[in-house]
């Protein structure tokens, strides 16, 4: 197969903390060699995503992107290869992208990396709460990052032991 890994940050920078997918991918689209991992910045053109993956394969795709789920601010949620009905109104976006990733044929795993949000309104950068709390979740990403990368079916189980505050 090809590249190990896909990561795709989701969400509109203009609308705060919606936006933290693609702020956590910039963040790391220069630290991992590009033959094991590469980096999107998709934002809202989710539909994006089907297009690069008819294009490339890739053995593991990870979606980054603001999850609702009523946790506090800052929670990290991390789920590999998710259930339709897990998603069911936790994605702020009009359309559930991630259910139609789902239903596709994709044959690798799919990972969830959703980060609860604080505020989601019409203005540029993330809320206070989450800038505060950036650093900890960019860690926990790339944490997450090297663990699929790495194929340790042990340390698999440290996917689900991601810190959640």
């Amino acid at each position: 197969m090809g590249i190990k890994l896909a990561v795709f940050g989701v969400g509109n920078t203009l609308r705060m903390d919606d936006g933290i997918g693609v702020f956590l991918v910039r963040e790391i689209k220069d630290i991992f060699d590009k033959e094991k991992i590469k980096v999107y910045e998709i934002g809202t053109e989710t539909w994006r995503i089907f297009s690069i993956l008819n294009e490339e394969k890739y053995e593991n795709i990870l979606i980054v992107d603001a999850i609702n789920l009523n946790f506090i601010p800052g929670f990290v949620y991390v789920s590999k290869n998710p259930f339709i009905s897990d998603f069911f109104n936790i994605s702020s976006h009009e359309k559930n992208y991630i259910e139609d990733l789902i239903l596709t044929n994709f044959c690798g795993n799919i990972y969830i990396f959703g980060v609860e949000p604080y505020k989601v309104d019409w203005q540029i950068g993330l809320s206070d709460i989450l800038k505060e709390k950036f650093n900890d979740i960019l860690e926990k990403l790339i944490t997450l990052c090297n663990l699929i990368i790495e194929e340790n079916k042990e340390s698999e189980n440290d996917l689900f032991r991601i810190e959640k505050y």
